[in-house]
């Protein structure tokens, strides 16, 4: 089933999803509000986190058990490509991602920057070119993880109940997210977005599949110091996703990152 789910995937890739994406995430944010508002409480609490997310992929878990077996198993293998496809529709980004490296490859650096900004979302003043296309490399990389990488991963463990989980966790979050940056609170009180049980679940979900992708990127360049990279990193929990992917990206290049160059953001 997954075989032949895989190979719709791979024969459809140019399929954006935004038709079915747009309005399922418009729809979760919507359900997510509505928990949050009933509990009285933040939408990145562990409470709303569970009763917002969990449903759901129990729904799913239930469906595939209902249909197993039924009509040879064709139902089974429709949900299993519309739960595959909404995972992995969210492309909203890869739009500047394809206008920036068109940009590049034509050495348009001013059109480039523009959509660097636009891709990383920070400011990118006194930046040389190269530099810059460094971290747009590297945001690229954590792109792939978040937007196809985990999800892919958690589907081939444990099939379309996982790849759900692992999208509507990262959609909770980034919910979550939402609604703290438009939270207006004092400098000595700092705001958190979520419960710190959710970002455990988080890092839970992203550990295994960030360093088989962390060791994948460090033996592609330079084995032999991606695998020192990678024995360094591979327990060190502090490491937000980003930041691991990143340290293994740039062993390709030849640099073996030190350890007190990590950060725990």
């Amino acid at each position: 089933m997954k075989f032949f789910a895989m190979l719709a995937v791979l024969l459809l890739r140019n399929f954006y999803g935004q038709k079915l994406t747009l309005p399922l995430d418009k729809a979760f944010s919507s359900w997510q509000a509505y928990i949050a508002k009933r509990l009285k409480q933040g939408m990145g609490s562990s409470a709303v986190f569970l009763l917002s997310s969990m449903p759901w992929v129990l729904l799913l878990w239930l469906l595939l058990w209902w249909l197993d077996g039924v009509y040879w198993y064709l139902p089974v293998l429709g949900l299993h490509l519309l739960v595959v496809f909404y995972a992995l529709g969210r492309r909203c980004d890869l739009v500047w991602v394809n206008r920036y490296m068109t940009a590049w490859r034509q050495a348009d650096y001013e059109a480039a920057g523009y959509y660097a900004a636009e891709i990383l979302d920070e400011p990118i003043n006194d930046i040389s070119d190269r530099e810059l296309h460094a971290r747009v490399v590297s945001r690229l990389v954590v792109f792939a993880f978040d937007r196809l990488f985990l999800v892919l991963f958690w589907y081939l463990l444990l099939g379309p109940v996982g790849a759900l989980l692992a999208r509507l966790a990262e959609q909770a979050i980034t919910n979550a997210r939402h609604e703290a940056n438009q939270l207006v609170v004092s400098e000595d009180q700092p705001l958190t977005c979520c419960d710190e049980q959710v970002i455990r679940f988080q890092q839970v979900l992203h550990w295994p599949a960030a360093r088989l992708m962390g060791l994948t990127l460090g033996l592609t360049g330079k084995p032999w110091l991606g695998l020192r990279q990678f024995a360094v990193d591979i327990f060190r929990w502090k490491l937000s996703t980003e930041a691991f992917l990143n340290r293994q990206l740039i062993t390709g290049y030849g640099w073996l990152g030190r350890a007190d160059d990590a950060t725990a953001t």
